[in-house]
């Protein structure tokens, strides 16, 4: 397996340090598991529309791939490529994380977001991995032992079970219990990525009020006067995926706001590292919304 980095990613689905984050505000009750399916004003509704403006900084970054911006402000559905959009759906890697993160809360595996995550003392490329780490933390570093430790627990029924209530990708969990995000058969669009991403945030997924915020806590990246960004890294690469994969997904919040974000980066020029130019290149893009 191989993973490339935002910081520190040698073997490993990075993700980028989250900043200190205020408390998430409240908000209201979760919606029952009927409502899993998205609703008829979900973004995909009304089909994507081209995002020329976006394929520019893909391009001016030295990149390949496609970004799905969904803006409440107007209530558009953007591609920087469409059609990629829609038919590009590859492992969710560490993106998954997300949803991996309220299935451990909602199954009482993890209480909270200081649940100690022991180490197994195996010793990995990534010295963050070696050491005891609280289930913040563990997002923060993209703990991957942490993880499959947790969906060992889970059980292959219990993992399918949820991936089906969550709605999330093509719901395949097949390949192996501890890895089917990674090397088995889940895939995700980043039109699927925003639709959940959306849902989440709207309390229309089957978990709990406090499940959602000690989730949107722990996946804040950066907070500010103006907004609070929250996200996640995806990293995946040979000899695991034929392409080098790297997402960074997420929403803006800037008041009422909402800015919902899936870029995938499948391709670069020699020199660059598409992990580190994944935030800093969706910024630009929020920054051009005046979402920033």
């Amino acid at each position: 397996m191989r993973f490339f980095s935002v910081a520190a990613l040698a073997l490993t689905m990075s993700c980028a340090a989250a900043q200190p984050a205020a408390s998430p505000p409240k908000t209201g009750s979760a919606a029952p598991a009927a409502a899993i399916a998205p609703s008829p004003t979900a973004p995909t509704a009304a089909g994507p529309q081209p995002y020329p403006e976006a394929a520019r900084e893909l391009e001016a970054a030295k990149v390949t791939g496609t970004l799905a911006l969904y803006d409440t402000q107007d209530g558009v559905l953007r591609c920087s490529d469409v059609e990629r959009c829609r038919t590009e759906a590859v492992t969710p890697a560490s993106t998954f994380k997300i949803p991996h993160s309220m299935i451990a809360l909602e199954t009482g595996l993890v209480e909270g977001p200081d649940t100690v995550l022991p180490w197994d003392h195996q010793e990995y490329t990534n010295p963050d991995w070696n050491q005891d780490l609280s289930f913040r933390d563990a997002l923060r570093y993209s703990c991957l032992p942490c993880y499959r430790a947790i969906a060992r627990k889970v059980g292959e029924a219990g993992e399918r079970e949820w991936v089906t209530k969550l709605g999330y990708g093509n719901r395949d969990t097949s390949g192996g219990v501890d890895k089917f995000w990674i090397w088995g058969g889940m895939r995700i669009s980043p039109l699927e990525q925003v639709d959940f991403l959306r849902r989440f945030d709207e309390n229309k997924l089957p978990i709990s009020e406090r499940t959602a915020d000690i989730v949107r806590d722990i996946m804040t990246l950066d907070v500010t006067e103006n907004f609070v960004l929250r996200a996640k890294t995806g990293t995946v690469g040979p000899p695991d995926e034929p392409r080098e994969l790297a997402w960074f997904v997420g929403w803006l919040e800037a008041g009422t706001r909402r800015v919902f974000f899936a870029l995938l980066i499948d391709g670069h020029t020699e020199g660059v590292d598409p992990a580190v130019v994944r935030r800093p290149l969706t910024e630009r893009i929020l920054h051009a919304r005046g979402a920033m």
